[in-house]
């Protein structure tokens, strides 16, 4: 009859309704989901060309204030004393442990107020430099990466002794500089390493230099 007519219509227009919305609800959540994972991927590969660009541009800052500020005076003479015998051979290489260690101490001091200043940096990246292609690397939005300084910083002096002729010796002395940075995008971040060597002083010892 029409009654049962019209109570099977709207049984019916009820259970497309519900099909429309299951439907649309399931196409929101795959485009949720392909957005959430293209753009964690998208990140991931900012991160990854941050990495190396963070190294470079921290490793440059590191050795541009070491050199300024703190090694651009230094002598070997200041960092070593030669000690001979009564025949002029060489009896000790003595290191001056005091002006090492004030070295050492304001190295310390410089690269940690350096990086502290990295707090308003952050690396531009754009779009283009993604998808492969050198002609559009230059190209497209660009995406902002924060450097933040992370952890402590660690200085160690270092000495090479190479053969630099017939009874010389060529003395290096370097510090080899530990730091640790993070480089950040929304939700997404990662710590890296960056270590540096620094020449202080190298001369050229004429002998035989003690085991």
């Amino acid at each position: 009859d029409w009654s049962s007519d019209v109570c099977s219509s709207d049984l019916d227009d009820m259970r497309g309704y519900k099909r429309r919305r299951r439907l649309i609800i399931l196409i929101v959540l795959v485009i949720m989901s392909v957005t959430i994972i293209v753009d964690i991927r998208i990140k991931s590969s900012i991160l990854q060309l941050a990495r190396s660009q963070a190294q470079l541009s921290e490793t440059a800052a590191i050795n541009r204030i070491i050199n300024e500020k703190v090694v651009n005076d230094v002598e070997y003479q200041d960092l070593v004393s030669v000690h001979k015998d009564d025949k002029g051979r060489i009896a000790m290489i003595q290191p001056n442990t005091i002006m090492l260690n004030k070295i050492m101490t304001q190295t310390v001091i410089e690269v940690a107020d350096s990086m502290a200043k990295m707090r308003q940096n952050s690396i531009s990246i754009p779009a283009g430099q993604l998808l492969g292609p050198a002609f559009i690397a230059g190209y497209g939005p660009r995406f902002k990466v924060k450097i933040i300084p992370a952890g402590d910083i660690k200085v160690n002096v270092l000495n090479k002794f190479d053969q630099a002729g017939v009874n010389q010796t060529r003395h290096l002395i370097y510090f080899k500089i530990d730091s640790n940075i993070k480089i950040a995008v929304p939700y997404l971040d990662e710590s890296i390493q960056v270590s540096t060597i620094i020449p202080l002083a190298e001369t050229i010892i004429v002998g035989e230099v003690p085991g």
